[in-house]
C-alpha cells in the first residue's frame, strides 16, 4: 500500500498509508493528515487514487507544493518522489515504479478527446514527440512525448488555456490521464490508452 512519510530537519514525524480514493493533508484538523504548522494552508493538498495511480493536487495553498523541486496544480506520484509543503519533506514510497521485477509497465499512447464546438467527438492521437494544438495568434500549446509521459506547454497568445481549470503557465506540467483541457474555447480531454 501506498504511504507518506513525512520529516523535517531530516527528523521523521509520521508515516502514513494512503488508504481509501481520498485524503485530504492540510493544518486543520478536519483533514485526514493533519501538519500543524502556520505554513501550512488550512486545506492544503489532496491525495487520490485511480485504479493503480496516486495523484496529488495542490488546493491553491499560500506557499503551493512542490514535487522534486517544482510546484505543481497536479500531478501522479511515483515511487520516491518528494514532496515539498512549507518546511516539510514528504517522502512518497510506492506507485507505478514501485511494480515488481519482470512485470514491464503497460505502454501507453496519449489521446486529445475533443468535449465540444463543431469537432466534439473527434480525437487526436499523440504519437509524435511534439504536437501542437489550437489556433496561430489566440491560443496554441505544445504536447511534448517523452516515453510514456506527456507535457504540456503553452506557446502562443496572450491568455494562457486552462489545465482543470487553471492556466497552463510557469512552464510545460506533466498530463495525467483524465485531465481537462481548454483550449482556444474547446473543451478537451487527454487519456492515456493501452497501445
Amino acid at each position: 500500500m501506498p504511504k507518506l512519510i513525512i520529516s523535517r530537519q531530516e527528523q521523521v514525524l509520521q508515516e502514513v498509508e494512503l488508504r481509501g480514493t481520498r485524503m485530504s493533508l492540510g493544518r486543520h484538523p478536519q483533514n485526514d493528515i493533519v501538519i500543524e504548522h502556520r505554513a501550512v494552508s488550512a486545506k492544503h493538498a489532496l491525495f487520490t487514487a485511480e485504479h493503480n495511480d496516486v495523484f496529488i493536487e495542490d488546493l491553491n495553498s499560500t506557499n503551493g507544493t512542490f514535487v522534486n523541486g517544482q510546484r505543481i496544480s497536479r500531478r501522479l506520484l511515483e515511487d520516491g518522489d518528494s514532496i515539498v509543503v512549507a518546511k516539510f519533506q514528504i517522502d512518497f514510497v510506492g506507485g507505478p515504479s514501485a511494480r515488481p521485477a519482470g512485470i514491464p509497465a503497460p505502454a501507453t499512447i496519449g489521446i486529445i478527446e475533443v468535449k465540444g464546438g463543431p469537432n466534439a467527438g473527434k480525437s487526436l492521437r499523440l504519437d509524435k514527440p511534439l504536437s501542437t494544438l489550437g489556433r496561430p495568434g489566440v491560443q496554441v500549446v505544445a504536447i511534448t512525448r517523452q516515453g510514456d509521459a506527456y507535457f504540456i506547454n503553452h506557446v502562443d497568445g496572450a491568455e494562457p488555456p486552462l489545465l482543470n481549470g487553471k492556466p497552463v503557465a510557469g512552464g510545460a506540467q506533466r498530463l495525467t490521464d483524465g485531465d481537462t483541457l481548454e483550449l482556444a474555447g474547446t473543451a478537451m480531454q487527454f487519456r492515456l490508452m493501452p497501445i
